[in-house]
């Protein structure tokens, strides 16, 4: 009997671990009606130094990369398509130390990013507060995250 409890104990904790991890991997973006704000947060020793070079950036262990992109659903398109608009946003952390971001336009063949840099602490835990209005609406979005920065 102790055998079979044991097995279902470690057949449900399983189940539920994988659960987690596939959520964890899910896309990170928040949608709004028509529109979708996609975001993510990484060290900008990801970056390759070609796409760095190129957007400007310094590759650093300390140096934290933001990318946001706007999408715009479209009824006639099977994918959300880019569009252009502006950014802001704030960056705190644990104990109320906040930084406003600024974010720089990159226009791509198919895609428009809205990316922003900044200095942190290795291990530390930041609170993302963006802010994004598509060009042509008065109605901005706001989109709030959290992510622990790691130096690499």
């Amino acid at each position: 009997m102790n055998i079979l409890k044991n097995l279902m104990l470690t057949l449900m904790l399983s189940l539920m671990a994988s659960f987690a991890l596939a959520a964890d991997r899910g896309e990170q973006k928040q949608v709004f009606g028509d529109y979708e704000v996609h975001y993510i947060g990484l060290n900008s020793t990801f970056l390759t130094p070609d796409v760095a070079e190129a957007y400007g950036i310094t590759r650093s262990g300390s140096l934290g990369y933001l990318s946001i992109s706007i999408l715009k659903n479209d009824k006639n398109s099977e994918l959300p398509m880019p569009v252009t608009g502006k950014v802001t946003g704030q960056l705190r952390n644990l104990i109320g130390q906040s930084k406003e971001l600024e974010f720089k336009e990159i226009k791509e063949t198919n895609a428009v990013y809205y990316i922003s840099t900044f200095r942190f602490d290795d291990g530390d835990m930041y609170h993302i507060n963006l802010q994004a209005t598509p060009d042509g609406q008065s109605r901005s979005y706001d989109v709030k995250f959290s992510q622990r920065f790691y130096k690499e």
